[in-house]
């Protein structure tokens, strides 16, 4: 390890290796707690093994003028994609994004005008009924470096968006659930 000759002032090389010392401490006390966690007592999430079967993964390249909902629609019908996951990156010419407003169980809608950058998307692609069903979020940045996110309803490219998709062969399913009125993933 190289250590650089400009340190900030007050700094040397001594107390720049005891601070690195110190974090590194500081994970093995996190993992040490880690290990400490008694699985009776906490409450844990349903579990799904996704990858006993056949899994792919797949670049998806969206070009100018196409609509990303659409596209991922499509590309899960002609590929028979019954569940998976999404993420990627890419610009936009515009998008709609939403937010769940839980008192009202209902997305409030926000349209996003103009050339943003798709700092980030992630999601996940289950079967609703017979048909694929994405559940997407992104990160939009605008000009000024402002930020933006929610869950995307539709956005159109502009230059490029570049996907990768990883599929897999167990079915997943949404359900209407009763408390919320959304098309939750079901077991």
């Amino acid at each position: 390890m190289t250590l650089r000759r400009d340190l900030p002032d007050g700094m040397t090389r001594r107390s720049l290796l005891a601070t690195a010392a110190l974090s590194l401490a500081g994970c093995a006390v996190d993992a040490a707690e880690a290990q400490q966690v008694d699985t009776s007592r906490v409450e844990l999430p349903r579990v799904e093994i996704l990858t006993d079967n056949e899994v792919r993964t797949y670049l998806l390249v969206f070009r100018t003028g196409q609509e990303i909902m659409k596209g991922l629609l499509a590309f899960a019908r002609v590929h028979g994609v019954v569940s998976g996951h999404v993420i990627g990156i890419g610009a936009l010419s515009g998008a709609e994004i939403g937010y769940f407003d839980a008192e009202k169980k209902t997305y409030l809608r926000h349209r996003e005008e103009g050339q943003q950058e798709l700092l980030s998307l992630t999601g996940n692609v289950a079967r609703y009924g017979d048909a694929p069903f994405y559940h997407i979020h992104v990160a939009l940045g605008r000009r000024d470096g402002e930020g933006r996110g929610g869950h995307l309803f539709e956005a159109t490219v502009r230059p490029t968006v570049e996907l990768v998709v990883t599929t897999y062969a167990k079915a997943m399913r949404r359900q209407i659930d009763p408390d919320w009125g959304l098309p939750l993933l079901s077991a």
